[in-house]
């Protein structure tokens, strides 16, 4: 398969304007290969892994942790001088989906909210709006109103408003998006419109995007259950935790990766329990007081959201000419006890 055409399908499920200012999602390191029948995923950029996918024929690599956040020479031999040797000595490509998979709605990393089943979902840290798709339907919402549908195709110019109608009967409409931004300025120009309700605005329609997620047991859940729940699904063997244990737990938010600083919010939105990695010290002193936070690591989270990406796009691929394979990586972190 072509190169840029698994770049755009990845792209599709980690789109690009998603990725924080401060993230070098995207292209790592270019290859000069243009086609590859094999497309290796991972969660970290090691030489470990890096040598696994090659060795196995991979074109491609796809890692969720970037190769760097900042760009720099290879003046030294470390992990980095070794993995653009190993890219470079087989003409591969390295492509990291970091933030921009983070924040995809539906994505992978709400594999563990899939699993928990929660209801009402919300993000906790919403990061932007994606306008809807061209070509979808998509909605203008005029605000205390309620939504009228119109016929395919039907646009403002070609619709009467009927003014007593308006004013007893709040209503909307849908409009096909190819014709939001006509339809949008005959709205504002409409003095129809305007005079029945000045206080009106339009609200551009769009999918919410960010960090983390939050939603409601399908049943509250006692501490013990919920916590042998969470041992089976992250899999990891220690956890650390901040803040007392409630004896029911019914609303639960999580956010992947180093998501301490999302805890506050997650609390605010009522959780009796944030799931995240990485709580740094400071971080724990501020959230110990507003619920419990369970700190289950930086790679147990995103691990299974590399697998569950990799099962994904194995199916979109299948019978296209491109094998997927997930490599597992090593979470870097262990627990002793004191003798």
């Amino acid at each position: 398969m072509i190169i840029h055409d698994i770049i755009s399908s990845i792209e599709q499920a980690a789109p690009p304007h998603m990725a924080a200012s401060w993230d070098r999602c995207g292209v790592q390191v270019a290859g000069t290969t243009l086609e590859t029948a094999k497309l290796a995923l991972a969660l970290d950029p090691t030489p470990e892994v890096i040598g696994q996918a090659l060795d196995w024929g991979a074109g491609m690599v796809l890692t969720h942790h970037p190769l760097g956040l900042t760009p720099r020479m290879p003046d030294r031999v470390d992990d980095y001088h070794r993995v653009l040797q190993k890219l470079f000595s087989q003409g591969a490509w390295l492509f990291a989906a970091h933030t921009s998979l983070d924040c995809a709605p539906g994505g992978p990393a709400s594999w563990l909210a899939a699993e928990l089943k929660l209801t009402g979902q919300t993000i906790v840290e919403p990061a932007g709006t994606t306008p809807s798709v061209m070509g979808i339907a998509k909605e203008v919402a005029l605000d205390g109103f309620d939504t009228l549908k119109l016929p395919e195709g039907a646009t403002l110019d070609r619709l009467h408003f009927d003014r007593d109608a308006l004013r007893h009967t709040p209503q909307g409409f849908i409009c096909p998006a190819p014709q939001w931004n006509a339809v949008r300025s005959a709205l504002n120009a409409c003095d129809d419109i305007s005079g029945i309700a000045c206080a009106i605005t339009l609200r551009e329609p769009g999918t919410p995007y960010g960090y983390g997620l939050i939603g409601n047991l399908p049943q509250p859940m006692g501490w013990e259950a919920f916590a042998a729940k969470l041992w089976q699904l992250t899999g990891r063997t220690f956890w650390t935790l901040v803040g007392n244990t409630p004896q029911t737990i019914a609303r639960v938010a999580y956010c992947t990766g180093s998501g301490g600083s999302a805890g506050a919010r997650a609390f605010a939105l009522g959780a009796d329990v944030f799931i995240t990695g990485d709580v740094k010290h400071h971080q724990a002193l501020e959230l110990e007081p507003m619920g419990l936070t369970i700190d289950v690591g930086h790679h147990a989270l995103e691990e299974e959201m590399m697998r569950r990406l990799a099962l994904s796009m194995a199916g979109s691929f299948a019978g296209k000419g491109l094998d997927v394979r997930f490599f597992a990586s090593r979470d870097p972190m262990r627990a002793i006890l004191r003798p």
